[in-house]
Parts: C-alpha cells; sequence; structure tokens
C-alpha cells in the first residue's frame, strides 16, 4: 500500500481523493489541505513522514514544496493541460452563454489556450496571459486579473487559483476555475504508483560496505605488540557493530584489518543523509589512531553490490587515508562523504564522443566526468588550478596540465589572474560549456581506443 499525499485546496483535494478511491487497493490517500500555497513548507515541515509519494494540485504548490524540499520523497503535481481549459470555455460559451471578447488567464501558455480554442472550433478572443515559471502567489494573480477588469480590457477572467476565483467572485468580476480532470488525475495516480514500486525496489537493493585500516601492514610493523594490535581491531568492531545496528546489517571480519557489512540501500541512504555523511567517521577519528577508509557499493545482487564496493573502496584510497566513497548500482560515483568537495558523478561513458575528449586530454574517463562534476560545483565563472586540484585530488601541478589541455583544444580559456600572497598571481580559467558540448557531439573519432564498457580499473594510478 502506498501512503499518496495529496496537497492543495479543499476542492482540488476532494476531487484527487474521489479518484483515487478507485485504487484504494493500492494507494492510502492522506489528504493535506491548504488555505494559500504558502503553507506547503509548513505541511512539508509537519509531515513528511506521513506519506511515501506526495501529489501537489498544481504547479503552484508544487513549485512551494520543490523549493522547500529536504531530500528523498518523489513529488508530482497535476498538470493543467488544454483539456483542463475545455471545462472553463464550455461553461462560458454554452452554460453562460457569453460572449466574450476579451478575456485574461493565468498559468497556461498562449499556445496551450490557442490550442484550446482551435480543438473546440471557438474563435479565439483578445486574451491576455499570465504564464509563470516557479513560485507565484494567488494575490499576485488576483492583481493581475483585477487589475485588468478595473481598466475595462476583459470581460472575464479564467484562474487556476482557488482563493483568486472567490475573491475575484466576490468583487463581481466573472471569474471560471480551472479544474484538474479526471483524466490527469488517473495518469498522475498511475505515474505515483509507479515510482513508488521503483523506489521500493531501489530502496531494498543490497548494499555492502568494505572497511579497512589504512596502511594496515605499517600499523602492525610499528605497534608496540600484537596486544596494542588486538586492542584497536576491538574498537574497530565495537564501532562497526554499532554501526551496523543502526544500518540494520551484519558484520563480517575478513582479518588483516579488513571488515565487510551487509545490508540494504534504504537504510543506508537514510543514515549516511542520501550519501553524503558517514557518521562512523567522527568517531573512529575521535576514538582511534589509525585512519580508517572505507567503499559502499550497491546492487540487484550481493556479487554486484560487492563488487561496486570494491570499486568504491579503490577509489577511496586514491583520495588519500579516511576516505569514504560510494559506488551505486548504476556505476555512478558518490564522494567522498564528510567532505567540501562531495561529488556525484559518472564511472563510465558509453559514448565514443567522451572517450574520445578524455583520450585528447591524456585522462581517464572518470577524471572527465569528475572534471565536469567540480566545475559545476566550483559554481563560479572562473576558478584557478589549485581549486580543481582539490576537487580532483590531484597536484596542482597536474591540474594545470589538464587545464592546459583544455585551452589547447579550445574548451577554456584563460580569463585573468589573480594576486596571491606570495609569489606570481594565480591563471584564472573558464570552462567553455557551449564549445565542450559541440566537441562532445560532433568529434567523436572512429579510431580512438577504449575500454569495452569506459570503465576505469580501482586500481589505476595517475589521472
Amino acid at each position: 500500500m502506498i501512503r499518496l499525499a495529496l496537497v492543495g485546496p479543499l476542492d482540488s483535494v476532494r476531487l484527487i481523493q474521489e479518484v483515487a478511491a478507485e485504487r484504494r487497493d493500492m494507494i492510502e490517500a492522506v489528504p493535506m489541505v491548504y488555505q494559500d500555497a504558502g503553507q506547503v513548507a509548513a505541511i512539508l515541515a509537519e509531515r513528511e513522514r506521513e506519506a511515501d509519494v506526495w501529489l501537489f494540485s498544481g504547479k503552484v504548490p508544487y513549485s512551494h514544496a520543490m523549493n522547500a524540499r529536504s531530500a528523498g520523497k518523489p513529488f508530482f503535481y497535476i498538470p493543467h493541460t488544454g483539456t483542463s481549459l475545455y471545462r472553463a470555455l464550455l461553461q462560458i460559451t454554452y452554460i453562460e452563454k457569453k460572449a466574450i471578447e476579451s478575456i485574461s488567464f493565468d498559468t497556461f501558455s498562449r499556445r496551450e489556450i490557442e490550442e484550446a480554442f482551435a480543438d473546440i472550433e471557438l474563435q479565439m478572443p483578445s486574451a491576455y496571459i499570465n504564464y509563470y515559471e516557479g513560485i507565484v502567489s494567488a494575490k499576485e494573480m488576483t492583481e493581475f486579473h483585477y487589475d485588468l477588469w478595473q481598466n475595462g480590457k476583459i470581460q472575464a477572467a479564467v484562474t487556476c487559483f482557488l482563493s483568486t476565483y472567490l475573491e475575484l467572485k466576490e468583487k463581481g468580476v466573472p471569474a471560471f476555475r480551472i479544474w484538474p480532470t479526471r483524466e490527469n488525475i488517473r495518469m498522475m495516480l498511475d505515474i505515483a504508483v509507479s515510482a513508488s514500486e521503483a523506489i521500493r525496489f531501489k530502496l531494498s537493493q543490497i548494499a555492502v560496505q568494505i572497511v579497512e585500516i589504512d596502511g594496515y601492514g605499517d600499523f602492525v610493523r610499528d605497534a608496540m605488540s600484537a596486544y596494542a594490535v588486538q586492542r584497536v581491531e576491538i574498537k574497530v568492531n565495537d564501532l562497526l557493530v554499532d554501526y551496523a545496528e543502526r544500518v540494520r546489517g551484519s558484520t563480517v571480519t575478513h582479518g588483516n584489518g579488513r571488515y565487510v557489512i551487509y545490508s540494504t540501500r534504504g537504510i543506508v541512504d537514510e543514515v549516511t543523509r542520501n550519501f553524503t555523511v558517514m557518521p562512523l567517521l567522527e568517531e573512529f577519528i575521535r576514538q582511534l589512531d589509525v585512519s580508517i577508509s572505507g567503499g559502499i557499493g550497491f546492487g540487484t545482487t550481493a556479487h554486484a553490490a560487492e563488487k561496486n564496493a570494491h570499486i568504491a573502496l579503490g577509489l577511496a584510497r586514491r583520495q588519500g587515508r579516511g576516505k569514504w566513497m560510494v559506488v551505486l548500482d548504476d556505476r555512478s560515483v558518490v564522494g567522498p562523504l564528510n567532505s567540501a568537495t562531495h561529488l556525484r558523478y559518472d564511472l563510465r561513458s558509453d559514448d565514443a564522443q567522451s572517450r574520445d575528449l578524455a583520450q585528447r586530454l591524456g585522462i581517464s574517463v572518470t577524471t572527465l566526468n569528475r572534471l565536469l562534476a567540480a566545475v559545476a560545483k566550483l559554481d563560479k565563472g572562473s576558478f584557478a588550478a589549485d581549486d580543481l586540484a582539490l576537487y580532483l585530488s590531484m597536484t596542482t601541478r597536474n591540474a594545470r596540465r589538464l587545464l592546459a589541455g583544455l585551452v589547447e583544444q579550445g574548451l577554456a580559456s584563460v580569463t585573468g589572474e589573480e594576486a596571491v600572497t606570495k609569489g606570481r598571481p594565480r591563471k584564472l580559467y573558464t570552462l567553455l560549456t557551449r564549445e565542450l558540448t559541440d566537441f562532445t557531439r560532433n568529434k567523436a573519432s572512429s579510431d580512438t581506443p577504449a575500454d569495452k564498457n569506459g570503465i576505469d580499473s580501482y586500481t589505476s594510478s595517475g589521472l
């Protein structure tokens, strides 16, 4: 049974609930009514745990939700398509029998309105349209329609906002309300059910976490005694048992400073806050004199999850000691956890264009993907080589060489210099995103040798 939040004004929620009752064998409707869409953020904060999937009555409450969302659960809204307009247009023409020469609309684009009139073979009147993206208030919409009415520019108003509709009616404006159609409601209910099933499948994936004491051989050689080694191993094991309890998993000790934890993706996702933090790291740092690295892998089978965990551990080693990385079932990489340089990127590429570009730059496909993710994360127009080096876990010298290659290929430019305390000024670079996109689309080389699956070995070194 899927717990589906129905969020919107009372009349819309009642209609959606009525249609959802047709699927009562699969859907447990959780109505959440607001007076104003500005209340959506508060509803989310107070009632987030009550639903698995959230369905909003329209674009406005959905935009408020997307602006306030924390993580995880899927959000959908019922679109107001051309079919939603038909009811209002038919009400104006055939029920009210009004000859409208000028009318105002909100939410819909001009094209949608023109097509709706064409579909029911009505002459398109003079139309004033407030089509918006993102968050907009009912007050703004009310003022839009009412100002036009007061200035004699319209004879009627069509709105998707309940409070706007009620206020316009109260002020004597011939107003007509857009409702979601049952057809659109059923379509979005089907999508919500499918999304929930897909999420449940993903959350049930097997999670394997491989944990190891960094430099175990050196640690054993440098230890005061075998007892000192055992004491550290006992502490590590105790911490891992506590963590395994949190993720409802089981631990296996492999010896030589290596441990494996088996659990499921859903609880690991929750404990790591969508793969951004590793709670164990702080405990390891606080209680141990050795550093601990880890790789987390997911898969539909234990073999696939363990393979991804090994890849993740190899990537963690390349980041340095005490690092944790994640490899998802689609071979995308997330990490390092608990780090300001946390990135999400693809481990492989299935297209020849990316492999060709990587070869021209003398780097791996993985590094190319990390480069693009790092530049996006830097979130500024220009950056220096040492900024990039920090994200890519490479020396500043190698980062300069990489950027020089991009400049040579016409995919980056030197945009200036930045004075530093000592030495010569740092060069500032800008990645030319459009040129990079065009390059990867158009400059694939048919004779480029490439790995069959475009995956870097987690044991490889260098760039």
